[in-house]
């Protein structure tokens, strides 16, 4: 008897992409019925958890899920998956490594059910974690930038327009322009003298799985390296279910950005700070979203700038106080540089950075707000920025 050939009975959840072709291969998804033999006949089900047994797929078949970006896995997963502790996209090797057109590669680790604990997510690939059930965050899941230690999973993705530089001068340089995403960054404030603040880019359109962008940095003063560096973006994490995500009261998933660094090397020597780095992106999919926990994708503040000393750099930005912007860095004291601009959060925009009202360099520009990107019916209010919520 010849092999059945192999449909979709129906499919009641459109917000699932799928692709269902015999010389592809690729013939299963998340959140479809059973699948049905030509004569009628049902092969095979789903599970207590709500995934597709082994019996409901052919046997060359390919799982596909999501829409911002369809992730199609060689196999569907056959175990629950429980994430703790630190994973490096790079060289994890739960990692199967699925490629974006034009976009960086992403790390996807999938279970029939997902659970996270506190986990810090670093490396060059966004993060993705699927579940063919249920996916739930008890902890914190962070792909965050910090300015003084990790960088976010994904973080600073190109293609992006980072925010410019400010201009170098000897007699008080211009400070970097914040990172832009979902906002746009703050300005540079300029020097003492008019040396121009950098200019914030345009921020990239949200098609594919990407981190945000990274703040310019502050023009050098009398001496080179003086300005203060940008700070990166926020990484990103996508999290796609095919039954329900649960971000539990106490857990959180945070993608925000670095602080810009004060003007430096070795006494401040008149440089600009640099420029805060934008939130990063947190992807949501799935029918079911129910945030009782916190999330969060802030920019950065700016650097503030120097005079014959150190300004002091911008706070990284906010994550557990979600809907507070994170504060531009202090200049070096009295009229002497320029204070950085506050980064981006739910209810404020990233500002730009403040010449001084002496001598020395402006401040950076604050990093704008990340995107939060949402497909499912969605409950919870400690979100910044507020979700995008796409039909």
């Amino acid at each position: 008897m010849a092999a059945p050939r192999w449909y979709l009975r129906d499919v009641r959840q459109p917000w699932l992409a799928v692709v269902l072709a015999a010389a592809s291969g690729c013939g299963a998804l998340l959140g479809i019925d059973d699948f049905v033999t030509r004569d009628g006949a049902v092969d095979g089900g789903t599970g207590d958890d709500g995934a597709p047994t082994d019996a409901a797929l052919p046997p060359d078949a390919r799982a596909c899920f999501g829409t911002l970006s369809p992730i199609c896995l060689p196999t569907l997963p056959t175990a629950p998956v429980s994430v703790a502790g630190t994973i490096d996209t790079d060289a994890d090797t739960r990692c199967v490594a699925i490629t974006q057109p034009g976009a960086p590669t992403l790390c996807v680790i999938a279970g029939t059910t997902v659970t996270v604990a506190t986990t810090v997510a670093t490396g060059a690939r966004p993060l993705v974690l699927l579940a063919t059930g249920a996916l739930t965050v008890t902890g914190t899941l962070d792909a965050s930038s910090a300015r003084a230690g990790d960088t976010g999973a994904g973080a600073s993705a190109t293609p992006c327009s980072p925010g410019a530089d400010g201009a170098p001068t000897t007699n008080g340089a211009g400070g970097g322009a914040g990172g832009s995403f979902g906002g746009t960054g703050g300005m540079g404030g300029n020097g003492a003298n008019g040396a121009a603040g950098g200019t914030p880019g345009v921020g990239p359109a949200v098609a594919a799985i990407r981190g945000g962008c990274g703040g310019g940095a502050g023009g050098a003063g009398s001496t080179a390296a003086s300005g203060g560096a940008g700070g990166a973006s926020g990484g990103a994490i996508a999290l796609i279910a095919g039954a329900t995500i649960e971000v539990r009261a106490g857990g959180a998933v945070f993608a925000s950005g670095a602080g810009g660094a004060a003007a430096n090397a070795p006494d401040g020597n008149r440089g600009g700070g640099g420029g805060g780095g934008s939130g990063g992106l947190v992807v949501l999919e799935a029918p079911t979203i129910t945030i009782a926990g916190t999330i969060a994708a802030n920019g950065g503040g700016g650097g503030g700038g120097g005079d014959c000393c150190d300004g002091f750099p911008g706070a990284d930005g906010t994550t557990t106080s979600f809907d507070q912007p994170a504060a531009g860095g202090a200049n070096e004291g009295g009229t002497h540089g320029g204070p950085g601009g506050d980064g981006g959060a739910r209810n404020d925009a990233a500002q730009p950075g403040r010449p001084p009202n002496g001598g020395g360099g402006g401040g950076g520009g604050g990093g704008a707000v990340g995107v939060v990107w949402v497909r499912g019916a969605i409950t919870g209010t400690r979100i910044s920025p507020a979700p995008t919520v796409v039909p």
